[in-house]
């Protein structure tokens, strides 16, 4: 009787499993559409206008690291920043030779522009967040490279600045 008890046990717990090991199978589908929110990043001039930087006449001696601060003006319009507004900014360009890593290199040899976002130094080619609401101040400050003279002559300088959402 023990027998009949112990295998009907055995056989219920067989058909118990068994039915669990033929359970239904359903695949889910999810779709999800990703959108690229964008910033647009432009001149005092307007939308698709460059950001241009005038400089007032330097005096090659009194070319000291701190003097003639320029702000780099500029407009920022992100469609979604109301909903996010981590940002992150970054300038990317040519670093000049023997320099620290925010100094941005210019067409006349031995002169650079030190790249400052606020009171901060802003590496070239790396990215610095901040926030929407308060668009950080850009700047640059003209930097002798001790190395040799400065000619007389114009200079100019390039780099981009990309603005994304973190």
């Amino acid at each position: 009787m023990t027998k009949h008890i112990i295998s009907g046990l055995f056989l219920s717990l067989f058909g118990l499993f068994s039915n669990l090991a033929i359970a239904d199978i359903y695949t889910l589908t999810v779709k999800v559409t990703v959108i690229e929110k964008t910033c647009d990043i432009y001149g005092n001039g307007g939308p698709n206008q460059p950001i241009t930087v005038d400089m007032e006449d330097l005096i090659i001696k009194k070319i000291d690291g701190q003097k003639y601060e320029t702000e780099i003006p500029y407009q920022l319009d992100c469609t979604d920043a109301a909903n996010n507004p981590a940002l992150k900014m970054k300038f990317d360009g040519t670093q000049m030779a023997g320099q620290g890593v925010n100094i941005l290199k210019t067409s006349v040899d031995n002169l650079g522009l030190a790249l400052k976002m606020g009171s901060n130094d802003m590496t070239i080619g790396k990215w610095h967040p901040f926030n929407y609401s308060v668009h950080p101040r850009l700047s640059v400050i003209p930097i002798a490279s001790g190395t040799g003279g400065i000619n007389n002559e114009q200079m100019t300088a390039s780099a981009t600045l990309s603005v994304e959402y973190q």
